[in-house]
């Protein structure tokens, strides 16, 4: 199977900490050049590790700003040459009954998780030319697009727009683009320990409901992601990939 990324140049988003850093992380290792982005100004800290120094640029930018998605196009553009790969990653979750979200939080996790995606993937769309190999766009989605987990009513409306609106730019943007959609389950990251440190997260009582009862790693779905953008995977697209233990199974 052949998974080299070499001379793919890939914008990923969220990619401070995280699965966004193990996506970064896991596209350099197989020979891509990247570009980095989150609000975190410590994404520009992870340039000095010795994986990403030589194949990375970085920048600062918090995604709910109406240009954003613009203006980190063309600048990576400007840097790198055509970008042929773009992962939407960075995304925001509250904890909160749904009748006490208000308008601003609302408003805002929408900015990030739903509307940063739709224009950096248009921007990314219109920035392609026609010579491009084998363009991708992979939106990270979540397991909770696809069942009910109260609390995260409004995390939830975002993600399962991002699953939506990949079927729908699938097809609009074939056969010159393609677009994938991955959906992770309970993904082990710093975030996640935090919540189950709060106790937001019942352990056992999640893992009751998974087929393969432990957490899935960062590695498991960056190797995912490698691979969407691999010349294996050409024939990929308008799909949503779910990586979840088997909880969507039952």
């Amino acid at each position: 199977m052949d998974i080299s990324l070499k001379n793919r140049a890939i914008l990923v988003t969220g990619a401070a900490q995280g699965l966004g850093l193990g996506i970064a992380r896991r596209l350099v290792g197989a020979g891509a050049r990247l570009v980095l982005v989150d609000r975190d100004p410590a994404v520009k800290d992870h340039l000095a590790d010795p994986l990403l120094s030589n194949s990375a640029i970085a920048f600062v930018r918090d995604l709910a700003e109406p240009d954003a998605a613009r203006d980190l196009i063309r600048s990576a553009s400007e840097k790198m040459g055509v970008l042929d790969g773009l992962v939407n990653c960075a995304a925001l979750s509250f904890h909160k009954p749904f009748s006490e979200t208000t308008i601003s939080e609302f408003d805002h996790i929408v900015a990030v998780n739903q509307r940063a995606p739709y224009f950096l993937s248009q921007e990314f769309a219109k920035a392609v030319s026609d010579g491009v190999a084998d363009p991708c766009i992979v939106n990270i989605a979540s397991v909770n697009a696809l069942i009910g987990n109260a609390y995260l009513t409004a995390y939830a409306s975002t993600k399962g727009a991002l699953v939506a609106m990949g079927r729908a730019m699938a097809v609009e943007l074939a056969p010159r683009i393609r677009v994938v959609t991955l959906s992770p389950g309970a993904v082990l990251t710093t975030n996640t320990e935090k919540l189950v440190a709060e106790g937001q997260i019942d352990v056992e009582k999640m893992f009751s409901r998974f087929l393969v009862k432990r957490f899935i790693t960062v590695e498991e779905v960056a190797d995912l992601v490698a691979f969407v953008f691999s010349p294996s995977a050409k024939s990929i697209t308008g799909s949503n990939w779910i990586i979840d233990g088997g909880l969507t199974s039952q």
